[in-house]
């Protein structure tokens, strides 16, 4: 038995032949013949090489085993020989260890020759011959490439097993020809005398000994062996033995996904050996010799054999093309279609040849067969797409290339590709519209949003410049980009450059009323942007530029201030928005709307003096008095008030302390408090704040930590004749609350401090009782009662953030057991949690669990600072309140008494604000201090 098995790789994904793929196709054909007497095996280039050989000797052992005689069976074993043939890309290891590369979808995977040879010395019994033809790449030399396949068969075992191996490095040969030796090796086979046959050693030393074979194979080797392996079999008794041998054992396939067999023609069937010896020296490059062969063929098929027929002129066609006989080669395509009119190769061939021809009349013809007979539309449309490719870049026809792609359009009319020429051909046709149309398809394909509006306007742009300008008239083209820019806009509405170019088109040509339109579409459109930031973002500019609009185009202040107010509902801190909607309020006679946007502006922005030069006229106009003058108080404190608010302030400014009729409800202190603080928090805060004190001070207490007070330092306010005692009771039924107990100590270097103890108390330093007047001590006190009060208590308990965490923390692990802790805070907060728990009220448990519950649903981020700050500046507005003057509390809150979260210049320029609040107006109607009208 005779087997050759032949290793080469397949073609790449894009049908380009990979190094040594057309070598297998050859060597194939040539050792399938009979003088060779080949079984021809192929292995498959993506499973590993070694395996399928085990599999291979497995299935011929599998063979043997069912002759009955077993010393046939011996003797057949002894007599096979086997040919293994690769040639493929190789790669060395750092080692010098060959690899066979023979996957070209993964050329950086390989099969080492030494695994291959080792699996036929250990599994082959006959002679063995290796043919390498090694493709390597820059990093490696030709003589290193075959000493290391030399090394690779070097083996003590090995008696039996020749290589034949020649190297070249890769691209240095006609990637559409075999290579040199595998060319050599088949010619040599050829031209041997068939009576005497052919070995190994002989092809060896023929190469060797050629001078044209030895320039062209940069380096070549033979190993191993006798030089006996008869590669041509001698005619005579052994070679017809040897042939009924094979005939006598045929291999079956070595299973799904195994090694398969390629058949030899028949012997008796002289058309078949004609083909494939045609087909042999055609990829051998001898053209003449494989059209001779052909031709015998031909001759001995019959008339009636259609197909038979229109097969032997395909090849013969193909062979003519070969040698560039293109008139020839057409002849014999139009011969095989004419008995095969469906043959499709056929077509495409003629396409190409024609083509090649620049014979551009019979290729229309030749395309519009072959689309006739193809019945798909995706090949029907890859082939119309390629022909226009074609027609563009070679026949230089853009009208035929627009016709083909127009046709592939009606196929596929979302084709990418398709419309992006066919806006390129249309341009340069002049067709501007159907340009435009093509390529607005074409943005319109892109996927990602804000990639499809920039696409689009871009395409907007083009369509009002360059060559629009000469071909359209000046309406036409406006239209049409604004046309693209709406549709830019509904791709994308966070994107509104396009409607900044809207906005300029259409005022340009003063057309207010089509951009009132424009905006209130971009309006409509916001409400589809799923990100609620973002959406208030882009309404917010809508709104102001309708504003704008109103406001300086078409005079109507009425619907600007409607649009200007839709902004600030969405950005509330836009102080140009506010300022904007006020001054439209004043000029429509909206007074009321005009004072809540300066309201609003002063929060924002307290050193802006205008907006209290403006509350001062709006409140003067309302006939709010008290307002009015709390707005001058403001522009003198500013030092920038004009005639009339002075004398206003001046007229009635309080003569001392305020001397309030009455004092606060509780429900009172919701308008000192700071609008924006976090009330989910503070109601967290408030729940737990009893309990928390209580538990602090059992945590004191086991410290023995709890401050001592002498009793003696006690105050009564009714019988001590230091007036900051007095201040303190006076301050307190002002504010409707308890007074705490007042400790004197005058040589404490202190101003005022709470005392961590069971009963609410304060010390009272050296530093209150010294030069500070009867406002000021007004200011300190009132700022200092602020903090007993509710959940402020907490920040004279727990007076650092990190304690104030800490006592959250343990309030909200109480609430909910399974809530983590941070890391940093834990062992405090674990050391706090029992003692708040078991101090709970059933009434403040309750309370608890319902605030940390509304807390998680918000789901906003916790700012303890932001509201500590907010207590801060309650306690500067209480201080304000009873004194009455904004100069006295600047200049106490400049001192410093009591540093905190805020600096001093924030909290004054809250109180800026607050002066002229509803909410300071209210509180001095309820005293009793404001001023009637």
């Amino acid at each position: 038995m005779r087997l050759a098995i032949v290793a080469t790789p397949s073609l790449h994904r894009d049908q380009r032949p990979a190094p040594g793929s057309l070598d297998g196709d050859l060597i194939r054909a040539r050792l399938s013949l009979d003088d060779a007497g080949f079984r021809v095996i192929d292995v498959d280039p993506a499973r590993d090489l070694a395996e399928q050989l085990d599999a291979l000797f497995d299935e011929l052992v599998a063979t043997r085993r069912t002759l009955v005689d077993a010393e046939d069976a011996a003797r057949d074993e002894a007599s096979t020989l086997f040919l293994f043939y690769a040639s493929s890309a190789v790669a060395l290891s750092p080692d010098g260890e060959l690899f066979l590369c023979l996957d070209p979808e993964n050329p950086g995977m390989g099969d080492a020759l030494s695994d291959i040879a080792a699996v036929f010395r250990d599994r082959a019994r006959g002679e063995v011959l290796f043919v390498i033809e090694c493709h390597h790449g820059p990093g490696a030399t030709s003589r290193a490439v075959v000493t290391a396949a030399e090394q690779a068969m070097a083996s003590p075992e090995a008696g039996g097993v020749e290589l034949l191996v020649s190297a070249h490095p890769i691209g240095a040969l006609d990637a559409d020809l075999p290579s040199v030796f595998t060319r050599a090796f088949v010619e040599h086979l050829d031209e041997a005398d068939p009576e005497r046959g052919l070995t190994a050693e002989e092809i060896f030393r023929r190469v060797q000994e050629n001078p044209d074979l030895a320039g062209a194979i940069p380096c070549f080797g033979r190993a191993g062996g006798g030089g006996s392996f008869s590669v041509l079999v001698p005619r005579g008794a052994a070679g017809r033995r040897l042939a009924r041998e094979s005939e006598a054992m045929p291999l079956e396939s070595a299973g799904e996904g195994g090694a398969a067999t390629t058949p030899a023609p028949a012997p008796d069937d002289p058309v078949a050996q004609y083909l494939a010896a045609g087909d042999t020296l055609a990829a051998a490059s001898d053209l003449d010799g494989a059209l001779t062969a052909y031709k015998k063929a031909l001759a001995l098929v019959g008339v009636a054999q259609r197909d038979a027929r229109a097969e032997v002129h395909l090849r013969i066609a193909h062979a003519r093309w070969r040698q560039e006989r293109h008139r020839e080669a057409i002849e014999g395509f139009e011969k095989a279609l004419a008995l095969a009119p469906e043959h499709r190769p056929a077509l495409e061939a003629l396409v190409e040849l024609h083509l090649a021809e620049r014979d551009f009349a019979r290729l229309r013809t030749a395309e519009e067969r072959l689309l006739t007979r193809v019945e798909g539309d995706a090949d029907r449309f890859e082939l119309l797409v390629s022909f226009a490719e074609h027609w563009e870049i070679i026949a230089g026809d853009p009208g035929r290339a627009q016709e083909l792609l127009e046709r592939a359009r009606e196929l596929r009319p979302d084709d990418a590709a398709v419309l992006r020429s066919l806006g390129r051909l249309y341009q340069a046709a002049g067709d501007l519209a159907a340009s435009l149309d093509a390529r607005r398809c074409l943005a319109e394909l892109v996927e990602d949003p804000r990639q499809r509006a920039v696409a689009l306007l871009e395409l907007a742009r083009a369509a009002m410049q360059g060559e629009a300008r000469a071909t359209l008239t000046e309406v036409t083209r406006e239209q049409d980009g604004i046309d693209l820019l709406e549709r830019a806009l509904d791709a994308d509405p966070t994107f509104l450059d396009p409607l900044a170019l809207i906005a300029i088109l259409l005022s340009a040509r003063q057309e207010w009323g089509e951009l009132e339109l424009a905006y209130r579409r971009m309006l409509d459109r916001a409400q589809r942007i799923a990100d609620p930031r973002v959406r208030s973002d882009v309404t917010w500019e809508l709104c102001r530029r309708l504003g704008m609009l109103f406001r300086d185009h078409l005079e109507d202040p009425v619907s600007a201030l409607e649009a200007f107010e839709g902004a600030v509902a969405e950005r509330p801190d836009d102080v140009p928005g506010r300022l904007s909607a006020a001054s439209l309020a004043r000029s429509a006679g909206r007074i009321e709307r005009a004072a809540a946007h300066l309201q609003a502006a002063a929060v924002l922005d307290p050193g802006n003096v205008q907006v209290f030069h403006d509350l001062f006229d709006a409140f003067q106009k309302l006939r709010r008095v008290d307002q009015a003058w709390a707005a001058a108080s403001v522009a003198v404190y500013l030092d920038a008030a004009e005639a009339r608010e002075r004398f206003i302030f001046e007229e009635h400014r309080p003569a001392g302390l305020v001397q309030p009729a009455r004092g606060l409800s509780p429900g009172s202190w919701d308008l000192l408090r700071a609008a924006d603080r976090d009330r989910a928090l503070e109601e967290v805060l408030a729940s737990i704040a009893d309990a928390a004190i209580r538990a602090r001070f059992a945590q004191r207490a086991r410290e023995k930590s709890v401050p001592q007070v002498d009793p003696a330092a006690r105050a009564d306010a009714e019988r001590n004749a230091a007036g900051v005692v007095r201040l303190f009771s006076w301050a307190s039924r002002c504010l409707g609350i308890a007074a705490p107990a007042v400790y004197l100590r005058k040589d404490a270097p202190i101003a005022v401090a709470a005392v961590p103890v069971e009963e609410a108390s304060v010390l009272v330093g050296g530093e209150a009782l010294r030069g500070r007047t009867a406002a000021e001590l007004a200011f300190l006190v009132g700022s200092h009662v602020a903090y007993h009060v509710g959940p402020h208590r907490l920040l004279l308990h727990f007076p650092s953030l990190e304690e104030l965490g800490v006592c959250l923390a343990a309030a909200v692990k109480v609430a909910r057991p399974s809530e983590p802790v941070p890391d940093e805070l834990e062992g405090a907060v674990l050391a706090l949690m029992p003692l708040l728990d078991e101090r709970l009220t059933e009434r403040e448990r309750d309370a608890l669990e319902a605030a940390v519950f509304e807390l998680y649903e918000i789901r906003a981020p916790l700012d303890l600072a932001h509201w500590a700050g907010s207590v801060e500046r309650c306690a500067a507005r209480v201080g304000y309140l009873l004194t009455g003057e904004l100069s006295v509390a600047a200049s106490s809150l400049s001192r410093g008494d009591a540093p905190g979260v805020l600096t001093a210049e924030e909290k004054i320029g809250d109180l800026l604000s607050f002066t002229v609040s509803d909410a300071y107006h209210a509180l001095r109607e309820e005293l009793g201090v404001a001023i009637e009208p």
